[in-house]
């Protein structure tokens, strides 16, 4: 008779490890992402100048952007981490790709994003602002990027797991996704500095995270 032996084949090792690791980082993107959002200065004034240098004067505008920054780079490797772990599933893994190129362009536009109040000087003075105006360029683009990646993220991820918090999860991802999403866009296509009010969000992004870094953890 022979002796039944033990199939490793059909779990990968490490997975329960990977997956954890996923979950974690993308809890702690989420809540870095909501933490900077929360600091992030108001804005005021008529005009786009005005509403940047009114920012630009807070002393939060370093802080809240590092801690964005930071964030973005988090989620960046929560991703990677769950491209690389499987944690969703094959139908999820022809998404993530995608998923860390615009993410990533976010994690670069948000370098001189940080650094644009060192052009406020200039600014005020009508100078030349070459940070800024890289920001604001970069910007146009990234806010798409991130926001359209992400919600499509999300409803990869709720289609995969196929139950109700998941989908809750990815509705206010959508929503957060696509309306932070037109917020660059329109403000430097329109100079209105009124759709400003949407760049906040981005919130929607933050929640997926951190919903779906604790349902991993749950699992």
């Amino acid at each position: 008779m022979a002796t039944p032996t033990l199939d490793t084949t059909t779990v990968p090792a490490g997975t329960g490890r990977s997956r954890a690791t996923t979950a974690v980082l993308l809890l702690v993107g989420g809540l870095l992402m909501a933490v900077g959002g929360q600091m992030h200065p108001q804005g005021a004034g008529g005009t786009v100048d005005e509403h940047l240098l009114t920012m630009f004067a807070s002393s939060l505008w370093v802080g809240s952007h590092t801690v964005l920054l930071l964030g973005a780079l988090v989620s960046v490797l929560a991703f990677l981490s769950a491209w690389r772990a499987e944690a969703f599933g094959p139908g999820v893994q022809r998404v993530l790709p995608v998923v860390l190129l615009g993410w990533g362009f976010g994690v670069i536009e948000l370098v001189p994003h940080l650094l644009a109040a060192g052009d406020a000087s200039a600014l005020s003075h009508h100078q030349a602002t070459p940070v800024l105006d890289l920001h604001v360029g970069l910007q146009t683009i990234a806010a798409p990027a991130v926001g359209l990646t992400g919600a499509l993220l999300a409803v990869a991820v709720a289609r995969a797991a196929g139950t109700w918090p998941a989908r809750v999860l990815a509705g206010v991802a959508v929503l957060g996704g696509v309306l932070s999403a037109a917020a660059g866009p329109l403000v430097a296509l329109t100079g209105d500095p009124r759709f400003t009010i949407l760049f906040p969000f981005q919130a929607g992004l933050a929640v997926w995270l951190v919903g779906t870094g604790i349902r991993l953890l749950r699992r």
